[in-house]
């Protein structure tokens, strides 16, 4: 099944991935993701950066996604994480279009029936907005030279929040982690700090992956 993605990202308590965790599969076992076309929720954390990324099935029903908008689940919802999970830049937040990241660079390895069940891993770096054009470069003259496919790397995704460049990888099988893990560093060490140096230092470090502690998906 073909899935859109969509990335949040929000400053997180780290000690609080228990209670966070509990909230998000409470909200989970109703049947509000089946009626806004989710299919997988994923949450991951790096030093005190939340990253939710959000899957959704191409063609969500619109009239369901404005009728859950209302309903006091998701509001409450919200009070309830906001003693763990707080905006990213509270003196500009206004709403959680706020929190959105925005997906710059989408490769695909294989067909989209090959991803199913896959696995995932973040990584956060720095990234001056700015240098969005020259990244993206990067990462196509990569991809069409090196193969990634035969890596178990089966699609990337590039989104850009404020200062933050969040690289998404999804690869088939557990076993894949450290494969993806060792090529976003790569990429990103090997390619794209030697070319654009402008974007060190970097604080998340280039090695920034984040902790995947919670997930679900659709049955």
């Amino acid at each position: 099944m073909n899935m859109r993605s969509m990335v949040t990202v929000s400053k997180m308590d780290q000690n609080a991935i228990a209670e966070v965790s509990k909230l998000f599969a409470e909200f989970d076992s109703t049947e509000i993701p089946g009626l806004i076309g989710l299919r997988r929720r994923q949450l991951f954390v790096h030093d005190g950066i939340q990253i939710h990324l959000y899957d959704f099935s191409e063609n969500p029903d619109p009239s369901a996604m404005e009728k859950v908008k209302t309903d006091p689940r998701m509001s409450r919802l919200a009070t309830d994480l906001n003693p763990f999970v707080t905006p990213y830049e509270p003196a500009t937040w206004t709403s959680p279009a706020d929190s959105a990241a925005f997906c710059f660079h989408d490769w695909e390895g294989g067909p989209a029936e090959h991803r199913n069940r896959t696995h995932t891993t973040v990584t956060i770096t720095r990234m001056d907005q700015a240098a969005i054009p020259a990244v993206t470069n990067i990462f196509r003259e990569f991809e069409s030279a090196e193969p990634s496919l035969s890596a178990g790397i089966l699609r990337r995704q590039l989104f850009a929040f404020k200062d933050l460049c969040i690289h998404i990888q999804e690869h088939a099988g557990s076993d894949g982690a450290e494969i993806a893990r060792k090529a976003a560093s790569d990429i990103w060490s090997g390619k794209v700090v030697p070319a654009l140096p402008e974007l060190t230092p970097q604080d998340p470090s280039t090695d920034g992956h984040a902790s995947r502690f919670y997930g679900w998906e659709a049955s």
